[in-house]
């Protein structure tokens, strides 16, 4: 039977990231992202609230994803596979639309001419790396399924999916210290968590995949979210302030992503396991979202900050709603054109997939 909720947690959180991206925008903490444009201080709770856990419950769902998919191919063929749906896609992005979001930042930057006495490929390769965007989750989990790929080879006899399957609520708890280690390693330009996210990935992989732990934390998710916006109310008055990257590792920011990770697993899996023309139509558009967001958001951001003086929440909702519609309509564009589709991981049959089986169901 099809894990609904999976999809449903996706398409979710990619909207999550369109706010926490405009939200970062007109941050008055510093953030990475932020343009330095004005923005209103009280709209960075939502920050704070949402970039310790959005991207580790996506590489927990992925990890599930990738259990449900090696049912059905080998390894060798998942690797394949994930070269082409991931890889390519990243290759992709920081060729075609890297330079633009990096130009945009050297521009409002004032550096162009730290780069002058550069040879122009030289120019181009740091544009496109600076202008990574999004696509760096592409990038981590081709490598993590790559690892995936790896230890299936090595754990021939399944214990760590045996042993996965044994957890009960007080070890899940307990998990929580492992964690906490593990993002303390490699956690590169604010962006790469590398040992968080690997065992993440793993535990989507080994442990959450089994229907016996998601009942565990079904039954027990409202505890769990209560707790866990406890930490978040807690974490983001101690975090204030202080740009979102630099708090995510803390030992209160990693209680409450793992707090919030459990509780959000299973109210999903209680209440958000269905599918309907609207979802369906979510799952089907949210890669596209993701992919081509970001530079029409951060154009909009710089034009709107830039030639008008309007009110700094108009700012916000407007950013976020061309963004959205921009996004849309690129990924619906480039969806329909050969070899682009291909190489911006777009799917063209996925909606006629979808509307089959929502008719299957009703």
């Amino acid at each position: 039977m099809r894990k609904n909720y999976l999809d449903n947690i996706r398409w979710t959180v990619i909207i999550l990231v369109l706010v926490f991206h405009v939200v970062s925008i007109f941050s008055s903490c510093g953030a990475v992202m932020s343009i330095n444009a004005p923005g209103i201080p009280a709209l960075d709770t939502i920050g704070y609230l949402i970039y310790p856990w959005f991207m580790c419950l996506l590489f927990v769902v992925s990890g599930i994803c990738a259990r449900i998919s090696l049912e059905k191919r080998n390894g060798r063929a998942f690797v394949r596979d994930r070269a082409r749906r991931l890889l390519l896609p990243f290759l992709s992005y920081i060729v075609f639309i890297g330079p633009l979001d990096s130009g945009l930042s050297i521009r409002v930057n004032g550096i162009p001419e730290a780069f002058a006495s550069l040879p122009e490929w030289v120019v181009f390769c740091i544009r496109a790396v600076q202008g990574m965007g999004p696509s760096w989750f592409l990038l981590q989990l081709f490598v993590l399924s790559a690892c995936l790929a790896g230890i299936r080879k090595a754990d021939k006899k399944g214990r760590l999916s045996a042993l996965g399957e044994k957890c009960t609520l007080p070890i899940l708890l307990l998990l929580y210290f492992p964690v906490l280690a593990s993002a303390q390693i490699l956690y590169i330009a604010y962006t790469f968590r590398v040992g968080l996210y690997l065992l993440l990935f793993l535990m989507g992989y080994y442990v959450f995949y089994h229907e016996k732990i998601m009942r565990q934390l079904q039954k027990y998710c409202l505890p769990l979210l209560g707790t866990g916006l406890a930490a978040g109310a807690a974490q983001t008055v101690f975090s204030w302030g202080i740009p979102y990257q630099m708090t995510v590792n803390n030992p209160v920011v990693m209680l409450y992503t793992w707090l919030m990770l459990l509780g959000l697993l299973g109210a999903a899996g209680r209440w958000f396991n269905f599918r309907s023309r609207f979802t369906s139509y979510m799952s089907s558009h949210s890669f596209g979202i993701y992919y081509f967001h970001y530079v029409p958001m951060i154009y909009a951001a710089w034009f709107l900050t830039d030639s008008f003086t309007l009110p700094y929440l108009w700012n916000y909702i407007l950013v976020f709603l061309f963004s959205l519609s921009a996004a849309l309509l690129l990924g619906m564009g480039f969806g329909r054109i050969p070899v682009l589709n291909s190489l911006f991981g777009l799917k063209t049959d996925k909606i006629s997939r979808q509307k089959a089986g929502i008719k299957e169901q009703s």
